[in-house]
């Protein structure tokens, strides 16, 4: 069974995109803030969604966004005329040349695909940076959460996460991909961004940031809440020796 993701853009609330878009302008702003001396004329987002990380990306002149959703391509199309969409296979390569934008990004879209590795090597072939936002949720208070509300990992997840890291998995996944990381960094959610908060959580979470100012490389966030590693990855220099060695 497949998590229905037109299922998912056409039942939601009007709250629930609101928080999207609060959302997206966060992660865009961490995202980009890792940008260094990298070229920022194009970047593809694949897994688009409904835009508004893409949107908010402003550093880019070209902005293309690609989805499997329909809905979630037409919904982006209204909200970001502006955009160049394309509707992609999940099944199939990504339908643009190597090296056809300065970055791929991949925001909260590796957890949701059966062989993440696969789709890292395809965004690393198209973009000649990768940009990368992961969430971090192998931490005892969502594990804790999770437990408690009989959440398992699967098509079965409310949010059709198939994958649950913690941030050295991901460091592995990466170098499996054959990518190496230019810039990294573990950030928290603020509590501003918490779905559902009730008192216990905010209290949980207020307390673990103020831990976290007497901890080394936000320790106790990692253990207890998670949060999202936010990086750019590049092509591993001997791969691209190789490719370059096939391609004569």
């Amino acid at each position: 069974m497949k998590f229905n993701y037109g299922k998912m853009y056409a039942t939601q609330e009007d709250k629930y995109f609101d928080w999207v878009h609060k959302a997206g302008l966060w992660k865009a702003q961490k995202l980009c803030e890792l940008i260094s001396n990298e070229e920022t004329n194009s970047i593809l987002e694949i897994g688009t969604g409904t835009g508004d990380v893409l949107n908010a990306c402003r550093i880019f002149k070209k902005r293309v966004g690609a989805d499997i959703s329909t809905e979630a391509i037409q919904m982006h199309r209204n909200k970001y005329s502006s955009h160049h969409l394309v509707k992609i296979d999940a099944n199939a390569s990504l339908p643009f040349e190597r090296d056809e934008f300065d970055f791929a990004l991949l925001c909260d879209i590796l957890e949701h695909v059966k062989d993440p590795i696969k789709l890292l090597k395809e965004a690393a072939r198209v973009g000649k940076n990768v940009m990368l936002k992961i969430p971090v949720e192998k931490a005892l208070l969502i594990n804790t959460m999770n437990k408690i509300r009989s959440v398992t990992y699967g098509a079965e997840h409310p949010s059709g996460h198939l994958h649950c890291w913690n941030l050295q998995e991901i460091l592995e996944m990466i170098d499996k991909s054959e990518l190496t990381l230019s810039q990294g960094k573990f950030i928290n959610t603020p509590i501003t961004l918490i779905k559902k908060k009730n008192p216990i959580k905010t209290f949980v979470f207020l307390l673990v940031n103020a831990l976290n100012v007497f901890t080394h490389k936000k320790f106790f966030a990692r253990l207890l809440i998670g949060g999202s590693f936010f990086a750019i990855v590049k092509k591993n220099p001997k791969v691209i020796d190789k490719q370059t060695e096939n391609s004569k």
